[in-house]
């Protein structure tokens, strides 16, 4: 989770084990196509040119593109064991031009549930001098590496828990130098440091079936960055509906956030940008396409918006995306 992108809220942790897992190798992978819109004044879009802010008072402009879509994820399971290593990556980085990737290891305990470890690695393109006003930004990348573990049917209940640790950092960091500010202050600008993540939440079933899951749930970040002025708490709550068919499978997701920052902005003259987020996630899979069991096609949706104290910080995005996916 990066500190500067509001709207990048505590995604799962680790991919989940799907169920009934067999032995040997299996993996999924979608291919498809996303079309979005963001406004950010921290982040580049996916398609991005180097659009130019005009105001530090005022919100930022939309971008809007489309962009192709891949995520998946291999695994080898070893019999009789209940261990599963996999390897998960992905082009997308939380509605930013960038990527990731997780590799871990699964294991299943006899009535405990499973614990999950993984190491991650993701990259996200931002602007170097995010304050720099009416030329051309350059961009950067901002590289993450990390842990992230995961508790789930806690015990053998419907709880669940996810811990993930990363530290980030951005080459060349420019933030405050074309506003003429300070080595000090620059230095409160500062996006290296260190990201923590824990979610909680529990897995009520609705139906005899199994096939309706309702999934309160409690988030809290931290980052703990070299600029205090960029460090931040977050804490919000998450509520998600989940529904399995034979033929269908949809979800629907609900996160809301608060976010604080641990020092004032030198930029704004010592103002900080605590801000209120919110995400909602909607997706639908249709299973068996044409009668063919490995093969899917779905169709997802994400609208959030972040609005803060500052409304140079404010944030949103919309974006919608379809494609196909294939099990195996």
């Amino acid at each position: 989770m990066k500190h500067h992108a509001v709207l990048i809220l505590l995604a799962p942790l680790l991919a989940v084990a799907a169920e009934n897992e067999q032995d040997g190798f299996s993996g999924t992978f979608q291919l498809g196509v996303s079309h979005y819109q963001l406004a950010s004044n921290f982040l580049k879009a996916p398609n991005d040119g180097r659009p130019s802010a005009a105001s530090l008072t005022q919100s930022p402009a939309s971008q809007s593109g489309t962009a192709p879509l891949f995520e998946g994820e291999w695994s080898y399971g070893f019999a009789g064991t209940g261990t599963r290593l996999f390897i998960s990556p992905s082009n997308t980085t939380s509605f930013a031009a960038g990527g990731g990737m997780q590799f871990g290891v699964r294991q299943q305990l006899p009535q405990a549930g499973a614990v999950s470890a993984a190491l991650t690695y993701g990259e996200s393109e931002v602007w170097l001098d995010p304050y720099a006003l009416n030329v051309a930004r350059q961009d950067g990348k901002l590289k993450s590496a990390g842990l992230a573990l995961g508790w789930s049917n806690i015990l053998n209940t419907p709880f669940s828990a996810n811990f993930s640790y990363a530290r980030q950092k951005l080459g060349n960091e420019q933030s405050g130098q074309a506003q003429g500010l300070t080595l000090a202050n620059q230095a409160l600008l500062q996006r290296n440091g260190n990201n923590y993540g824990v979610q909680a939440a529990y897995a009520w079933k609705l139906d005899n079936q199994g096939a309706h899951t309702l999934s309160p749930g409690l988030i809290y970040a931290r980052a703990d960055l070299d600029g205090k002025a960029m460090s931040t708490r977050r804490y919000g709550v998450q509520l998600a509906y989940a529904y399995q068919g034979a033929d269908w499978d949809a979800t629907t997701s609900l996160v809301a956030l608060r976010t604080r920052y641990q020092a004032g902005n030198p930029v704004f003259s010592g103002q900080k940008a605590d801000s209120r987020n919110a995400l909602l996630s909607l997706g639908l899979t249709r299973k068996n396409l044409f009668g063919a069991k490995d093969w899917s096609a779905f169709l997802s949706g994400n609208y959030g918006r972040s609005n803060s104290d500052l409304a140079y910080f404010n944030e949103h995005i919309r974006e919608v995306s379809i494609g196909m996916g294939y099990h195996f």
